[in-house]
């Protein structure tokens, strides 16, 4: 691979790594939003998830505790979502700056 192709490649990762980055910048955004947070950082990740845990111990048929069971899974699921935002936003940051890194000592070493 040439010297073009290197810097054509590392924009691109770049590219692919700062779109990483603004979805984990408006997922901060969004976390600290009043309205964000009340309805879902603080209800629904916490007190929906106590109020489907005690409706499944109240004695329900098998159809109610499986849909409880998806709800609750449904909760987990979005909040592993947002951790793996946070994740691969902290990953992209990094391979950003090192991509930039490169392709800065290609352009500065004159093989361009």
């Amino acid at each position: 691979m040439n010297s073009e192709q290197q810097i054509d490649q590392l924009e691109k990762n770049m590219a692919e790594a700062k779109k990483f980055m603004d979805i984990r910048s408006s997922y901060r955004k969004l976390a600290k939003n009043r309205e964000f947070k009340k309805v879902i950082l603080d209800y629904y990740f916490n007190e929906e998830a106590a109020r489907l845990v005690t409706a499944k111990s109240s004695g329900l048929d098998e159809s109610q505790e499986k849909m409880i069971d998806n709800m609750m899974y449904g909760i987990g699921a979005l909040q592993n979502f947002f951790e793996s935002v946070e994740i691969r936003g902290e990953q992209a940051e990094q391979a950003y700056k090192e991509d930039e890194d490169s392709r800065a000592e290609i352009i500065e070493e004159g093989l361009v």
